[in-house]
């Protein structure tokens, strides 16, 4: 007689495996799991992968000419 056990991993634990594929953020695992917030943010903080991820630069002065018809300089990288 065999007999399969399966283990299903607690709601945290869950969320942590699902991070580890998805890379999902802090509210969708709150969400999808029922994690407090500082449960689910430490599940992100914990990833490295997804220290690595920079946020976007922050805005700055746009420097422009002081009189009529001169080059306004502008970045679209």
């Amino acid at each position: 007689l065999l007999v399969s056990v399966v283990v299903v991993p607690n709601c945290v634990e869950q969320a942590h495996l699902s991070h580890e594929f998805l890379h999902q953020g802090a509210k969708v695992l709150k969400r999808s799991f029922g994690l407090t917030r500082s449960q689910a943010q430490a599940i992100v903080s914990a990833c490295g992968d997804c220290q690595q991820v920079s946020l976007l630069a922050p805005g700055g002065v746009n420097p422009r000419g002081l009189s009529g018809c001169q080059v306004w300089q502008m970045d679209v990288t």
